[in-house]
C-alpha cells in the first residue's frame, strides 16, 4: 500500500475537551476553553499536525507457539502471538504518525518556560494521533475486506501479546521510514507515531481499546488510556 499524508485532520475545542471529561476533568474553565481555541488556529495555521500512515500485508507462510513467518523468511517472535493471531492468513504492519512540527513546538514552549500552552499542545496532539490511527486501522480494515477476509484487534509493540523489541522490525515491515517514523531502542521516532499489527483471516478475535488497556502494564500511570476516550471507536 503506497503511503498516505497530510489527509485532512480537523480537531475542534469539543474533541479535546471530551477526552480531558472522560478522565475527570468535568469543568474546563473559559480561560483554558479561549487558550485551546487559540492553539487550535495556531496548529492548523503553522501546520503542525502533519497526519501520515503506511502499511504492508504480509502472508503468513508458518507458525509455531511463539513465532510467525511471514514472506520472504521474516519472522515476528512473541510468546503470546499466535494466542492472539489464531488462524490468521495475513497479518498486517502499520506505522501512523503526526509528524515532529508539533513535538518541537511543544520543546520550544517548555524550554521557554510557557508551560500551560506546552501541556495543552502536547494533549492535542496526543488526541490528533489517535485519530490518525483510526485512519490506520481503518485502511486494514478495507484491504482485509478487498481479500475476502476480515482483521483482527490491534497489537501494539509493548502489550500484552507483542513485545517491546518487535518494535523495530515492524515499523521496518511497515515501511515506515517512507513517512519520516524510524526507531530507536524501542521508542518511536517522531515521538507521537504508533506502530501496530494486525491478523487478516476468515474469522479473526477482535478486541476493544477498553479491554486493551484494562490489560496494559502501563494502565495505572497512563493518562491517555484509550479506555476513556469518549467517542473513540471500541
Amino acid at each position: 500500500m503506497p503511503a498516505l499524508s497530510d489527509f485532512g485532520l480537523r480537531l475542534t475545542i469539543d474533541d479535546v475537551i471530551v477526552c480531558w471529561r472522560a478522565r475527570g476533568d468535568k469543568v474546563v474553565p473559559k480561560r483554558i476553553r479561549e487558550l485551546l481555541a487559540t492553539l487550535l488556529v495556531h496548529i492548523e495555521a503553522e501546520n503542525l499536525i502533519q497526519p501520515r500512515v503506511s502499511f504492508r500485508v504480509w502472508p503468513v507462510e508458518s507458525r509455531e507457539t511463539g513465532w510467525l513467518e511471514l514472506g520472504g523468511g521474516i519472522r515476528i517472535s512473541s510468546p503470546k502471538l499466535n494466542h492472539h493471531l489464531p488462524g490468521a492468513r495475513f497479518v498486517a504492519t502499520g506505522v501512523c504518525t503526526i509528524g515532529c512540527a508539533l513535538e518541537r513546538q511543544v520543546s520550544e514552549r517548555f524550554a521557554s518556560g510557557d508551560r500551560l500552552p506546552a501541556v495543552m499542545l502536547d494533549e492535542i496532539g496526543t488526541v490528533a494521533l489517535f485519530r490518525v490511527s483510526d485512519r490506520l486501522e481503518n485502511e486494514i480494515q478495507v484491504e482485509a475486506a478487498r481479500l475476502g477476509l476480515e482483521a483482527g484487534g490491534v497489537l501494539n509493540p509493548g502489550e500484552d501479546g507483542l513485545e517491546i523489541s518487535q518494535q523495530r522490525p515492524i515499523v521496518e515491515l511497515a515501511n515506515g521510514p517512507s513517512i519520516g517514523i524510524s526507531s530507536s531502542a524501542a521508542m518511536l521516532v517522531p515521538r507521537k507515531s504508533i506502530s501496530m499489527l494486525i491478523g487478516i483471516g476468515a474469522r479473526m478475535p477482535k478486541w476493544t481499546r477498553g479491554q486493551r488497556c484494562a490489560v496494559c502494564a502501563a494502565r495505572d500511570r497512563c493518562p491517555h488510556r484509550r479506555s476513556q476516550i469518549v467517542g473513540a471507536r471500541s
